[in-house]
């Protein structure tokens, strides 16, 4: 059986923030959201965003923030089967995830559950942490990752999560070290799209959100999706989708109101 104890996303602590403890009876998954400084009998070492560490019941644990406010999710669990040590993981120890994104959507799928009221929220939730023990053994497994494949997921997770920024090719290779025509070869290769077509299908990812979700007006949408005019909004979500933001709004509540019928 798991049992949850805590979960939590986007705990941000200030630039001053140590954390210490080696008296607590839980499992404790930490994941960075920002840099931070990990304390172990080895030395310290400075560690990057989406880095994990697992520590054991009363395992020490000792992190502090690093050049900046310091950012986490974390969970805090109980567990009597032995499906963690199967599969050998290093114990507080920081591991470099292979997939921030999967990981990212973990948690909150977690979240959702320990603060709902659902019929088999403790089986799912024993579920949701099994497969986060699995992503982590599969980073730990797949030694294959190279600094500019991290680098380029880095960047991908950053264009997912902040489609409205005022992304540039000639930035995001500076990101990468690389010159803009490799960045462009190494992207499609490594994701299967380019990274400036993965900007615009994101953008338009997010506004059909808001278009289904919100009564924002496509101009307020626009603006929320990183889009300098309304008109180059328009255009570019008819070219992805095949409709106007207009007809794929009244399709959506078209769709909606079939499914209450």
């Amino acid at each position: 059986m798991v049992d949850i104890n805590f979960v939590w996303l986007n705990s941000v602590h200030e630039p001053d923030f140590v954390y210490y403890d080696d008296t607590h009876d839980w499992w404790l998954l930490v994941q960075t959201k920002s840099y931070a400084k990990l304390h172990s009998p080895e030395g310290d070492v400075i560690i990057p965003p989406d880095t994990v560490m697992l520590y054991p019941p009363l395992a020490a644990a000792s992190y502090e923030a690093y050049d900046g406010p310091y950012a986490n999710y974390y969970v805090r669990f109980y567990t009597d089967e032995d499906f963690i040590e199967k599969l050998n993981l290093p114990f507080s120890v920081p591991i470099a995830l292979r997939s921030p994104e999967s990981m990212d959507s973990l948690f909150h799928v977690l979240e959702k559950e320990y603060f709902s009221d659902f019929a088999y929220r403790q089986q799912s939730m024993g579920m949701i942490m099994r497969l986060m023990v699995m992503k982590l053994a599969e980073s730990v497994e797949d030694s294959s990752v190279t600094e500019q494949q991290r680098a380029l997921i880095n960047l991908r997770y950053d264009i997912q999560t902040r489609p409205d920024y005022q992304w540039t090719v000639a930035e995001m290779a500076d990101r990468v070290h690389v010159s803009t025509g490799y960045l462009q070869s190494i992207y499609k290769k490594q994701f299967g799209v380019s990274c400036m077509q993965d900007v615009l299908n994101r953008r338009v990812d997010l506004a059909k959100e808001y278009l289904c979700s919100s009564a924002y007006s496509s101009q307020k949408i626009a603006q929320l999706c990183g889009y300098q005019s309304i008109e180059h909004f328009c255009r570019q979500f008819k070219i992805i989708t095949g409709m106007s933001p207009l007809q794929f709004r009244k399709l959506s509540q078209l769709k909606q109101r079939r499914g209450e019928e």
